[in-house]
């Protein structure tokens, strides 16, 4: 009976150790789980954090170009306003034109037509008492023969020139407009640079 006992002992004790070997492995795998759990949350945090800061470095990146663009398009409408009342004043300013420097202006005009045999004048209603037939035979002698029209171009500075049917426009607004793209350059470079 010793040996039963001996023996159930035995068998209990080895039962033991197997439970015992089973709960520290158990006890160690759940630590490792929550190893692994911390090591995974802890990588899933620096991916966040990584994650939130790179979409806050975008959306900053956005707001920054669209300021920036902001900036340049208000500069650029500054500009394009300063540059336009330069040209409205131009334009005002050639609107009142002395009699002695439209006079020049006429004669260069015409100078260009020298070759032509017949032309006829028509003076816009902003310059039209400053030139008469008297002063275009004058100005154009025997080479060219000009006539000064009865007819103006109401709300217009300048002269119009034509011939054979063809106009050839000498009115400073339409002037001024096919100079702007020469004039701006120019205007850009004294105002701004």
């Amino acid at each position: 009976m010793a040996d039963l006992k001996l023996l159930t002992e035995r068998v209990v004790e080895k039962e033991k150790a197997a439970i015992r070997q089973r709960v520290e492995e158990a006890r160690k795998d759940a630590e490792d789980e929550i190893q692994a759990a911390r090591a995974k949350e802890e990588q899933d945090k620096v991916a966040r954090k990584q994650a939130i800061d790179a979409d806050v470095q975008h959306q900053y990146t956005i707001r920054k170009n669209t300021l920036d663009i902001q900036k340049r398009n208000n500069v650029l409408a500054a500009k394009q306003a300063v540059l336009s009342k330069v040209l409205e004043d131009a334009k005002t300013a050639l609107d009142h034109i002395s009699e002695a420097e439209f006079k020049t202006f006429a004669a260069n005009v015409l100078e260009q037509f020298k070759t032509e045999e017949q032309v006829e004048v028509v003076l816009g209603s902003k310059t039209a008492g400053m030139l008469d037939q008297t002063w275009l035979d004058q100005v154009t002698g025997t080479e060219l023969q000009a006539t000064l029209s009865n007819d103006v171009v109401q709300d217009e500075a300048g002269l119009l020139v034509q011939k054979g049917g063809i106009e050839y426009n000498f009115m400073f607004d339409a002037l001024t407009e096919d100079a702007r793209a020469e004039l701006v350059p120019i205007i850009t470079k004294e105002l701004f640079d």
